[in-house]
């Protein structure tokens, strides 16, 4: 990888646990660095599109100002509906 999404994932990878912040997989409460958007196994549950989508938008400190672009936030929606629109697991199949 290279380029500036490369740029972007050494950022991410290097920033700490600055305060609570939690998965935007809804219903996991796993904590992840205000700098990415879940834990790793809900981060690659996504369609590599959705990623590519949100590395594209994503601008680095917009967890530290809180000001994500409106491509950013477009991107976060687009994610939680594909998200809801995946079968549910019953407990104990899947």
């Amino acid at each position: 990888m290279s380029g500036p999404i490369a740029t972007k994932v050494a950022y991410v990878k290097a920033q700490g646990q600055t305060r609570n912040h939690h998965c935007h997989w809804p219903g996991c409460e796993k904590q992840v660095p205000p700098a990415m958007w879940g834990c790793r196994g809900h981060w690659f549950a996504l369609p590599a599109g959705l990623r590519a989508r949100v590395w594209a938008a994503y601008r680095p400190g917009q967890e530290v100002n809180g000001t994500p672009s409106a491509q950013y936030l477009e991107v976060a929606r687009a994610v939680q509906e594909w998200i809801a629109a995946q079968p549910k697991k019953e407990p104990g199949h899947g």
